[in-house]
This record gives C-alpha cells, structure tokens and sequence, in this order.
C-alpha cells in the first residue's frame, strides 16, 4: 500500500500534468508508462491515479485518449492488471466505442484469463447496438455488417471464411453481407482482400453503402462477439467451430480457387528460385512477433523459436518435398538447406504470392498466427504447434495440433487438460500474469514433437497413418475433455504427443 506523502507526491503530479497537457501524446503517454512500470506498487499506484483522472480530467480534451493511450499501451507491455483499470475507466465513459469495447474485452479474457467477464462485455456491446437498430427501424434489415478490423490483419481476412459459410448456410445472399471499409482504412492483404470480395461486398466508397451511414454500427457483427440472429452474443472461435462442423457434415468443399494466372505465376516465381514445377511444398510459419514490436509483451505467448522445426523441415525433404517459410524479413534467417526457400528474406514476396503459398501448399505448419487461417479458405490442411490459448481447439478435422503446455513453478507438476480448460489459463495470453499470480510458465513445444506431428500428417496424406490403439484411446479421452469444458472444434491432438504426455488427459 502506498503511503499519505508518495499519495500526496502522485496527485501532485498529476494535478500539474492536468494543468499543463490537454492534449496529450504518445510523447507524454510513453514516458508516463516507463515511469510507471519502474514502480514496484503499480496496481495500488493505477487504481488511485484512475479515478483522479476521471474526476477532474474527462471533460477535457484528451482524457479519454489518455485513458486508453495508457491501457493500450500498458496492455501491449504485458501488463494487463495495470492496463483493466484505465480500460474500464474509459468503458464507464459515455458511448464507448466498437474498438474500445473489443480492447477491454481483451484485456479481461487475453491478458487476465477472465474469459465470461470479457463476453458480458461484449454482450454489452452488442446489446447496445442492437437497441440502436430498433431506434433506427433496421433490426429486421438483411445486411450483416463488418467492420475494418476485418482487414487490418491478413489472418482476420481470413477468417471471413466462417462468416460467408454462415451467410451459405442461413440462406443469406452474397451481397447481404458487408464489409465496409471506409476510406483511409488499412489492408493487410489486398489480394486476399479481392479472392473474399468475390462471396461478400467490400464497400470502400460511403456514397455505395446501400444503408444510411449511421446504420453500420447497429448492423455490426462484432469480430470476437458476433451476436447471431436469435439475438444471443457468441465468442467467435465457438461460432466458427460449428459453422465448420456443419459444413463438413453437409459435405460441402472451400470457399475459394486461385484464379488459373495466379497459379502459373506462382509456379513460375517458385522455379526462380529452384523450384521444380512438378515438385510439391509445405507451407511454414512460425509467429516471431517482430513485424509490430510485440514479441516481448503479451502476444510473445503466440511465438516460437524457428529453430526449433529444422527437424520437422528435415522430415519433409527426406521424402522429397520442398519448405517454402513464409513471414518477413525481421525474422531470424534460416540456414542454407537443401530444398528449402527462406520466402520472408526473398525478393519473391508479395500479397498474392502469400495467398499463393497458403493454398497451394500440401499443408501447412504453423503456429497461432494470422497466416495459417489462409489454408481453411482454400481446403488445405495444417499442422497447427505451440497452439495456444487452451480453449481454442482447433476447429477443422483435418488439422493436427500441438498444444503448448503449463507447469507449476512451485515442484514442476504439469497441468492437466482439465486444468487448463478453466479460468484463467484456458485464455490468457500473459507469461507475466500466470506466473506471478498463477504460479504457472508456459512450456514451447520440443523439436521432437513438431517432427512428429508433421511426421504424422505426411503419413495421413499418404494413406499410411495409424495411430494406434493406445493413442486413438487417448484421443477420445481428450475429445471429451474438451466437450464439456465447451471448447470447440474438431483438430485432433497429434497422435506421438498425447502418448508422450498420457498425464494431459489423465
């Protein structure tokens, strides 16, 4: 607890920051969380500097920018416990925002693992802006609207997928879903942007919306809470998971085809750098982090050591194919290997060659990243590694996973399945929070695990795979474990690593 004179030092400051910044910056913000994380009582520090804010700051000009500024900032840090007050001081403002709701939504479910706290949100959320369409008369309006956040990552593109198959699937005609990106709006891959245009309407002219611009909120389907036609707000990975399910018992095949001079250039470009044309590839792609300055703070959970799959990469060209690693040319460079193309350090890269890549590939390997929702649209199968969070099962039966796993610090017992399908691990992204309020770290995958399950999808395409009595056993187990912890999804947990951790479904 702090005491009366560091109270009185704080409020000072604060009061003379208040009189002298009404518009603050990133240049104040940034020295002001630096200065803040040195701290050793933080959390006492925030929830008192909160409501001095709120009081005798949020009339002002920037104070709510400040508020979230400071959240956002402290929550991409690995501070989610600091960041929640600031973000829920801004929530209790008045008309939170679509994008600040989903920041705290988050913040309670990514950062703090309270995964029913942060859906009540959404709900809140959803309920507001279906209380909007009624007051407007377009509850009852056909159009389902996305919003721009559906572009601004190529993996968020992508899953577009299980929207338009919920459209297919609900009778819904193609160009009663929208995804409106007003101008200015960024994309993150225009290609894969026009292959969706060809099932939905992208509207980037206002003047084309086909609604009144002050509908677009109250038709908004949220892209982690959408609220579904019955009225009732779902997490995004359980509508997905049965849309998938559904769609696989209807036997119905992908969404999308490469247009016929895409694949010939893709062709070409891949025998530029040796390539044979008749020869086949896997995709990789393991998250590093770089490309936006956060593999240190909270998403650092989704990352993975490259080096770790030069076994799995071995296992394919023995049998004769190619690797082609996808990504960025901050990642770590790969060695020279024979029949493999370090993509993201090429003068190969472009938007389509990445789509290219993704859906023409024999599988991919991936981790939890935006790249590898590409193969879903195309009908390509994955090898999904270090999964993480618990609860988002993989949500096709044609991909297998490795999951990350959790140890106790305190005598280095394993959590089992069961345990970390709860609260807070079965969602929450921070090493920093799960080991200092949990007692838990969190365990990458092992070379010898990815070799395996990628051993194990070469053997399943070729027709050879047999798990075993013992591990198709363990399977099932797993297969329950997660049915009544409501985890969705239909992957299956590689066959060599559930009999190599039989203790996980125990």
């Amino acid at each position: 607890m702090l005491g009366p004179g560091i109270r009185r030092a704080v409020r000072s400051v604060i009061d003379q920051s208040l009189a002298t910044v009404h518009r603050p910056s990133r240049l104040f913000i940034g020295p002001l969380v630096r200065m803040a994380l040195a701290l050793p009582h933080f959390p006492a520090a925030a929830s008192m500097l909160v409501p001095i804010l709120q009081n005798r700051w949020l009339e002002r000009a920037g104070g709510r920018k400040f508020c979230l500024g400071m959240g956002y900032k402290l929550f991409q840090r690995d501070r989610p416990l600091e960041a929640w007050p600031w973000l829920n001081g801004v929530l209790r403002m008045q008309d939170p925002t679509i994008d600040e709701y989903l920041l705290g939504a988050m913040c309670l479910y990514h950062g703090l693992g309270r995964f029913r706290e942060a859906i009540s949100l959404l709900e809140e959320a959803n309920e507001r802006s279906r209380k909007e369409a009624i007051n407007r008369g377009v509850a009852n309006d056909r159009y389902r609207v996305l919003d721009s956040l559906w572009a601004r990552h190529i993996g968020h593109t992508a899953t577009i997928d299980y929207v338009i198959k919920l459209g297919v699937l609900e009778g819904r005609q193609a160009d009663d879903t929208i995804l409106y990106l007003p101008p200015g709006s960024p994309v993150a891959n225009r290609f894969l942007l026009d292959q969706v245009a060809t099932r939905i309407r992208v509207i980037e002219d206002p003047a084309q919306l086909p609604i009144g611009p002050s509908a677009v909120r109250a038709l908004h389907f949220d892209y982690l809470a959408p609220r579904l036609p019955n009225g009732t707000t779902t997490y995004f990975w359980e509508a997905a998971a049965k849309v998938h399910e559904r769609w696989r018992l209807e036997g119905r095949g992908p969404l999308l085809t490469l247009p016929p001079d895409v694949e010939a250039r893709g062709r070409a470009a891949l025998r530029s750098v040796g390539v044979p044309h008749e020869a086949w590839f896997v995709a990789l792609h393991v998250r590093e982090g770089k490309w936006d300055g956060r593999n240190a703070g909270l998403h650092g959970m989704l990352n993975a050591d490259i080096a770790t799959y030069l076994p799995a990469i071995s296992a394919i060209t023995r049998r004769g194919g190619w690797v082609i690693r996808m990504g960025d040319p901050t990642m770590q460079p790969l060695p020279a290997l024979a029949n493999v193309v370090d993509y993201c350090h090429s003068d190969l890269r472009a938007d389509w060659m990445d789509v290219f890549i993704a859906a023409r590939c024999r599988f991919m390997i991936g981790t939890s990243s935006g790249p590898v929702y590409i193969p879903i649209l195309y009908g390509v199968p994955t090898v999904l590694t270090n999964w993480w969070p618990p609860a988002q099962r993989p949500w096709r039966e044609s991909d297998i996973f490795v999951p990350k796993r959790l140890r106790r610090l305190a005598g280095g017992r394993y959590l089992s399945l069961s345990e970390t399908l709860q609260e807070p691990f079965s969602w929450c992204h921070s090493r920093h929070y799960l080991a200092d309020h949990e007692g838990v770290e969190v365990e990458d995958n092992s070379p010898q695990a990815i070799e395996a399950a990628v051993e194990e999808m070469l053997d399943r395409l070729d027709g050879t795979f047999d798990s075993g009595a013992e591990a198709a056993e363990l399977q099932t187990r797993a297969d329950g474990i997660y049915k009544a912890h409501s985890a969705f999804g239909m992957g299956q947990i590689a066959a060599d690593f559930v009999r190599r951790h039989r203790d996980l479904v125990a």
